[in-house]
């Protein structure tokens, strides 16, 4: 069972930006010092998020310790999240850039760069050869001047592209250029703040005013955090745009349908958990906070105007939503059939070698799996797969 997508890591250029930036910053203070004060600030930006739900520009966008936090801390998970987003959408889901011409990029709510910088990372180390221009929005003149900054001195992660900035606050009337149109539109952890106080009928009046900015063939990709809430109302915009004919789903299920778990009571909802390799800086910054930094969590949708590709409507094909869950004589998991379906995969143990089982557990929240000759018994939910041989990975994507 092989990875069939790899990532190119993070960069370490990035990380020692973001550290530079605070040693340029705070040049009197010690390591330990800046270590701390980032840890503090860890903690409430948590806060802010989970707690306090404050999202000013005061509150974050215009201080230098929540910038130098977020880049040393977070920017690197919102960075992977994305890098895997757009790889399931250039590498699975069918998007292809443009035959001539640039890629053009629309990241909202853009904050510091990282889901649109990341983008333009992906699409290099696919080889892509067309020139990018990658458009940030964002209500912090701050995030957006730093923004540039990462991408004029790290110039050589993103040969032959172009950034340009716009700051506005993204909560109003937004004034657009009807002629515009764009490859990907990306919104990486930016919704649920730009909603904040939004009713149901905003929401999604604010997110139908995009559509037209999509080209043809564009993808708007949106991640947010794993929060039951705030994935759910990820999906719920996601089924209504699709209803409406404004845009078709392509991810994260198939066939364009909506996500099961809106209509159901169930203690899963729609999210990815995958992976990540952390730093040595990382670490050293959690040590005495003890977060989770080896997985990121993220919910995720992405529309477009063409017509997803066709899967079998049954059972064959599902996408994980819970982890490999070891029983006394089985494997099993929770995934989501060709025909929208939550369905019970489960394989005997005593039927798998010693490498067949460490595979099969080894396999991640969100990986997309082909299930041939599964059997449905009494419960036609339950599927049994009869041997190892007959799981293949049609998209498990991981690290260099």
């Amino acid at each position: 069972m092989e990875t069939t997508h790899t990532i190119p890591a993070y960069p370490k250029v990035m990380e020692d930006w973001w550290w530079n930036y605070a040693l340029h910053k705070w040049p009197d203070h010690g390591e330990e010092k800046i270590l701390n004060l980032i840890r503090r600030e860890i903690v409430i930006q948590s806060d802010r998020f989970n707690k306090n739900r404050a999202f000013e520009p005061h509150e974050y966008g215009s201080r230098d310790l929540s910038l130098i936090t977020y880049g040393n801390f977070f920017f690197p998970r919102t960075w992977q999240a994305m890098a895997l987003s757009v790889t399931e959408a250039s590498s699975f889901r069918g998007w292809e850039e443009p035959r001539k011409g640039p890629i053009r990029i629309l990241d909202i709510g853009s904050g510091l760069g990282a889901s649109g910088l990341s983008t333009i990372h992906q699409m290099k180390s696919l080889g892509i050869d067309n020139p990018i221009t990658l458009d940030a929005w964002d209500y912090s003149g701050k995030s957006l001047n730093l923004l540039k900054n990462i991408h004029r001195e790290c110039s050589h992660l993103w040969d032959n592209s172009k950034v340009n900035t716009r700051r506005i606050d993204l909560r109003n009337d937004l004034p657009f250029d009807r002629k515009q149109r764009f490859d990907l539109i990306l919104l990486g952890y930016s919704m649920n703040e730009i909603f904040e106080n939004f009713d149901e009928g905003e929401r999604l009046e604010w997110i139908r005013k995009f559509t037209p900015m999509l080209s043809q063939n564009g993808f708007l990709i949106i991640v947010e955090p794993a929060q039951k809430e705030t994935c759910d109302t990820l999906q719920t915009i996601s089924s209504f745009l699709s209803e409406q004919g404004d845009l078709h789903i392509q991810a994260p299920y198939f066939n364009g349908k909506p996500c099961p778990f809106l209509n159901a009571k169930n203690h899963f909802y729609s999210h990815e958990v995958r992976k990540i390799r952390s730093s040595n800086r990382i670490e050293k910054i959690n040590g005495p906070l003890r977060l989770e930094t080896h997985q990121v969590k993220f919910g995720l949708t992405i529309l477009s105007r063409q017509k997803p590709i066709i899967y079998p409507d049954n059972s064959s094909y599902c996408r994980m939503v819970s982890p490999m869950r070891k029983k006394k004589g089985t494997l099993s998991f929770i995934g989501i059939g060709g025909d929208g379906l939550e369905y019970m995969y489960e394989i005997q143990r005593r039927d798998l070698l010693n490498t067949e089982l460490k595979a099969l557990t080894k396999l991640e929240r969100g990986d997309i799996l082909k299930i041939q000759d599964g059997e449905k018994g009494k419960d036609q939910q339950r599927i049994r797969i009869p041997a190892f041989q007959s799981i293949s990975c049609e998209f498990t994507p991981r690290w260099e």
